[in-house]
């Protein structure tokens, strides 16, 4: 009746953004689908089953702790999303449940663990590390399925049947029948979170400062100059220096005391 008073239309105060859609395309379904599809490609070449290799009965899930630090960190992520999601569904507000899941698989998942992990994928022996980063990139995307159901029901249905459909692992003909994740605290390890985004930041840092000099990552550098801002601080980036300076190709670290008359980074 009031539209009918008004003469406004329901669709009026919508906001639609052509551009904005097209990006989370791309961003969000684009980059989980290419993610689903490197797991799918090397698990049927691995035949892997959810658990084991066909030739490698292993016969259980690796457990976490015996699982390498990325992998421990980027299930830590993930239990501290599904309480954040849980939370942000729960209080009806599910865009920012949306750009939390957007974020996790662009910036973490695709961009970080899955680039930093590919050649556990590649090589061709079949053990207990090639095992844990299958298991855990399924874990990752299965949990994801049921994650973005109640806002992305057909994607969400159709890469959760395509998983359980080879594993087997839960006795639900959908997504929308499986019961909604519950974050294991045992699983989270906000330390490791804390190094692991000090060496994601780091890295884009330096990566920025690469293209502005037009120095490629394959030309070596023989250091990078780091204020440190606290001892804490310092503990932490040394904790993931080798994977950082790897991902640089930077031979070393030089520490430099925030006392000096050099500009402080917000890290």
């Amino acid at each position: 009746r009031w539209y009918m008073l008004t003469n406004a239309q329901p669709w009026d105060n919508l906001k639609f953004d052509e551009m904005g859609l097209d990006e989370t395309r791309r961003k969000l379904f684009g980059t989980l689908y290419n993610t689903y599809n490197f797991f799918a490609t090397y698990a049927n070449v691995d035949a892997f089953d959810g658990n084991n290799f066909d030739s490698f009965k292993y016969g259980k899930i690796v457990e976490l702790s015996k699982r390498p630090e990325i992998d421990r960190w980027i299930i830590s992520l993930l239990h501290s999303l599904i309480k954040e999601v849980d939370a942000d569904l729960s209080n009806y507000e599910p865009t920012n449940a949306g750009r939390k899941i957007f974020e996790f698989v662009d910036k973490h998942l695709s961009n970080w663990y899955v680039r930093l992990c590919r050649r556990r994928f590649w090589k061709g022996d079949k053990n207990e590390d090639k095992l844990a980063a299958y298991q855990t990139l399924n874990e990752c995307l299965v949990t994801l399925s049921k994650l973005m159901a109640p806002i992305a029901p057909f994607f969400a249905d159709w890469l959760y049947g395509n998983l359980n459909k080879v594993t087997q692992a839960e006795n639900h003909l959908s997504v929308h029948l499986a019961y909604f994740p519950k974050a294991q605290e045992a699983a989270i390890d906000q330390g490791l979170e804390q190094r692991m985004s000090y060496a994601q930041r780091i890295t884009t840092l330096v990566l920025s400062l690469r293209k502005k000099e037009a120095i490629r990552v394959r030309q070596p550098l023989q250091k990078i100059l780091l204020p440190v801002l606290n001892e804490a601080f310092k503990l932490q980036v040394q904790a993931v220096e080798d994977l950082i300076l790897s991902e640089l190709n930077v031979k070393e670290f030089e520490y430099v005391s925030d006392k000096l008359d050099i500009k402080k980074t917000d890290l």
